[in-house]
């Protein structure tokens, strides 16, 4: 990436972060940010460990309904303590960003359409 191309090399990026499939773990976007497309085929599992550092923002939709898919984050997600976020129906989605909490770096939820918290 040259310097003197480096917004146009940004914008004609791609965003997608692959989904390793059942009980796989979610890669955190290594710039600024991704969308995860979850596709199933039957009740799998994720899980999603905790940011590097502030600022990474991470979209989990799921793209293919063969059965619910339940992703654990490292750390809560939310002030509630959630950490298990369930996707049931194709078109759910839920955004996250990495914030500073304390010494570490932890995920917090920024919408949610779809995605039952636990």
């Amino acid at each position: 990436m040259s310097g003197h191309n480096a917004a146009a090399d940004l914008v004609n990026a791609g965003f997608d972060i692959l989904d390793g499939g059942n009980a796989s773990a979610i890669a955190s976007p290594a710039i600024q940010g991704g969308v995860v497309a979850l596709e199933t085929t039957g009740a799998e599992t994720r899980t999603l460990s905790n940011p590097e550092r502030a600022g990474l923002v991470i979209t989990l939709c799921l793209q293919t309904d063969g059965g619910d898919c339940v992703v654990t984050a490292a750390s809560a997600i939310n002030q509630t303590g959630n950490t298990v976020m369930t996707l049931a129906d194709a078109g759910d989605e839920i955004t996250l960003k990495s914030i500073r909490s304390g010494s570490s770096f932890v995920y917090r939820v920024v919408s949610n359409d779809g995605v039952a918290l636990s």
